[in-house]
C-alpha cells in the first residue's frame, strides 16, 4: 500500500491568509464608522513618546547633537509664532505660503504679516431700553389676545 501526499495550502498559510482578511476588513469597517485609520495617530503619539524619552536620554547624559538648540525646548526647531513677532507671507511654487518656517529670507517674495487676536464671532449688542420696550409690548399683546379669548373684550 502506498501513501500519497497531498499537495496544497498548509494550514498555517490558511490561518495567515485568514488573519490578514480579518485585519483589514476591520480596517475598512473601523474607516467607515470614523471617517479615518487609528495608525497615524498611534504613531504619532508613539513618536512623542520617543522624542520625549530621547530627549531625558540626551539630557541625562549631556550629549547635544550639532546645529541644535535647546533654548525652547526642541532641538533644531525654531519657536513657534507669537502675535507679536507675526508670521511671513511668500510665494512658493506659484502658491501663496503663510508660515513662520517655510518663508526665509532668501526668498524676495516674503513679507512680514501682523497678527491680531480676535474674540472670535460675537452676537450684536441690544440697547437695553428697546429690549424691555419690546418685552412690555410682547405681554400687553398676550393680554389683550387672552381677553378677547375669554370673552371680557368686548366693546
Amino acid at each position: 500500500m502506498s501513501l500519497h501526499h497531498q499537495n496544497g495550502i498548509s494550514l498555517i498559510a490558511v490561518a495567515i491568509v485568514s488573519m490578514l482578511v480579518a485585519l483589514l476588513s476591520m480596517g475598512l469597517l473601523y474607516y467607515m464608522r470614523n471617517g479615518h485609520l487609528p495608525m497615524p495617530e498611534m504613531w504619532a503619539r508613539w513618536g512623542k513618546s520617543a522624542n520625549v524619552i530621547s530627549n531625558e536620554l540626551k539630557n541625562a547624559s549631556g550629549v547635544q547633537l550639532p546645529g541644535s538648540s535647546s533654548s525652547n525646548g526642541t532641538p533644531g526647531m525654531r519657536p513657534a509664532a507669537t502675535v507679536d513677532e507675526g508670521v511671513r507671507r511668500c510665494t512658493i511654487n506659484g502658491k501663496t505660503v503663510y508660515s513662520d518656517t517655510l518663508c526665509t529670507d532668501t526668498n524676495p517674495t516674503t513679507r512680514q504679516v501682523k497678527l491680531h487676536d480676535a474674540r472670535g464671532i460675537e452676537a450684536p449688542k441690544t440697547p437695553a431700553s428697546q429690549a424691555t420696550a419690546s418685552e412690555a409690548d410682547e405681554e400687553q399683546l398676550k393680554k389683550k389676545i387672552m381677553e378677547q379669548a375669554l370673552g371680557n373684550g368686548k366693546k
